[in-house]
C-alpha cells in the first residue's frame, strides 16, 4: 500500500473561487485502483463548472474540479486483474452502472444513473492522486506524452461523434465551430478517411489553426446582412463557402455543429445535403430556433452525440500511439496545479486552444 503524504487538489468554493488544498482520497477496494495524476486537460464543462459554482445548482460543499486525466498507477485492489504497480492509464471520467437498459445495450454514455468525475456531488480528478473503479481506468503506451494524455478524453467524445456521424472514406464534411470539441473531429475525421473538410468559426486565429492543421477549407463565418433572416443568410453562406471549396453546390454529407450557437445550427442544416446527416455536439441555450422543414424535406439524419461509449478511449489512444492524429499542436498551454485558477482563466479568455494542467506540479 502506498502511503500518500500530500493530496493536494484544485477545489472549488463558489463561483469563480477556487483553493489548492489538501484533499482527503477515498479507500481503494478491492475493485478499485489509486492513480498518481500526472495531467488534466481543461475543457468547457470545467469553465462552467467554474464560472457559476457548479452545474446546474450551486455546489453546497467543496468539489474538486478536472475529468480529463491519466496518470500511474501506485495502489491494485485485491480483486483487480489486468493491471500492475507503474501501468500508465487514462481516465474515464464517466462512471456507468452496467445494469440498466442503455448500458446492457450499449449506450453507457446516457447510462440512466452514471456519475461524472466533477459533477457534485462526485469529486474530480485535478488532484495529485485518484481512486477508481480499475474498469475506468485504460492502459496508455510510454509513446503518449503526460501532456498528451490528458487530452485523451476529449479524443474519446470526438471518436463516439464519429460513430455517430459514420464518417467514411470519400466523405465531405463541414465543422461548425474551431474549438478544442471541433478540432478534435477535424482530426478524427482525417483519420478516419474523410477526403475533404471545410470549417468554420469566428475566430479567425481559431480558423487558421484549423486550416494549417486538418481543415481544406476555413474561414470566419459572415455576418447577417441588417434585416436579413436566418435562412437567407445560411443559404448565401452556403453558396459561396461551397463554390469557394470546390464542393457541388447540393452540399456535404456530414455537417456537425460543435458551437453551440443558434446561426451554426442554421447554416449547418443549410449545408447538408439531400439525404445526409447532421450532427448536434456543440451545447448552448437549452433552447434554440431550428430548421424543422429542411429535416424533413430533405430526409435528413439528425443525430446528437454525448460523452463517448466502451471502446472509445481504445480507439483514441491507438490512433494517436500509431501517429494517425497529433494533439501536440493544439495544446497551447500548461499550468501546475498550484496555477490551476490562471489555467481557468486561460480558457475563459479564449485565446488558447487546449489548456493541461500538469497535476504533481505544486
Amino acid at each position: 500500500m502506498v502511503q500518500v503524504c500530500s493530496n493536494k487538489a484544485c477545489v472549488l468554493l463558489s463561483a469563480n473561487t477556487v483553493d489548492i488544498r489538501e484533499m482527503p482520497l477515498s479507500a481503494v477496494g478491492k475493485d478499485d485502483v489509486m492513480i498518481k495524476v500526472e495531467s488534466t486537460g481543461i475543457c468547457g464543462s470545467d469553465l462552467h463548472n467554474y464560472s457559476h459554482g457548479g452545474v446546474g445548482t450551486p455546489i453546497t460543499e467543496p468539489l474538486i474540479l478536472g475529468h480529463e486525466s491519466a496518470g500511474t498507477i501506485v495502489e491494485v485492489g485485491s480483486a483487480v486483474t489486468g493491471f500492475a504497480l507503474g501501468d500508465r492509464v487514462a481516465i474515464e471520467p464517466t462512471m456507468y452502472c452496467r445494469k440498466c437498459h442503455n448500458c446492457k445495450t450499449g449506450k453507457t454514455n446516457v447510462c440512466r444513473s452514471f456519475r461524472q468525475a466533477s459533477l457534485a456531488p462526485t469529486q474530480g480528478t485535478l488532484a495529485q492522486y485518484y481512486v477508481c473503479d480499475a474498469d475506468f481506468a485504460i492502459k496508455i503506451p510510454d509513446a503518449i506524452t503526460w501532456q498528451e494524455a490528458g487530452c485523451i478524453q476529449p479524443l474519446a467524445v470526438a471518436v463516439q461523434l464519429a460513430k455517430r456521424a459514420k464518417f467514411a472514406a470519400g466523405q465531405t464534411i463541414a465543422v461548425f465551430g474551431c474549438g478544442p470539441l471541433g478540432c478534435l473531429v477535424m482530426a478524427t475525421a482525417r483519420a478516419y478517411g474523410v477526403s475533404k473538410i471545410l470549417a468554420f468559426d469566428i475566430s479567425k486565429k481559431r480558423v487558421d489553426f484549423a486550416k494549417k492543421l486538418w481543415a481544406d477549407y476555413a474561414v470566419v463565418s459572415p455576418k447577417a446582412a441588417e434585416g436579413q433572416d436566418y435562412a437567407g443568410w445560411a443559404e448565401q453562406f452556403k453558396a459561396d463557402a461551397l463554390n469557394a471549396a470546390g464542393v457541388d453546390s447540393w452540399g456535404v454529407d456530414v455537417a456537425i455543429e460543435a458551437s453551440g450557437a443558434e446561426p451554426c445550427m442554421h447554416a449547418a442544416m443549410t449545408f447538408t445535403r439531400s439525404g445526409g446527416t447532421y450532427v448536434q455536439a456543440g451545447l448552448g441555450r437549452a433552447v434554440n430556433s431550428f430548421p424543422t422543414f429542411q429535416i424533413v424535406a430533405k430526409e435528413l439524419d439528425v443525430v446528437g452525440s454525448v460523452r463517448y461509449t466502451s471502446g472509445c478511449f481504445k480507439v483514441a489512444i491507438d490512433m494517436m500511439a500509431q501517429g494517425k492524429i497529433d494533439l501536440k499542436p493544439m495544446i497551447t498551454a500548461v499550468f501546475p496545479l498550484s496555477r490551476s485558477k490562471e489555467a481557468l482563466e486561460a480558457v475563459r479568455k479564449g485565446e488558447d486552444l487546449k489548456v493541461v494542467i500538469m497535476n504533481q506540479q505544486v
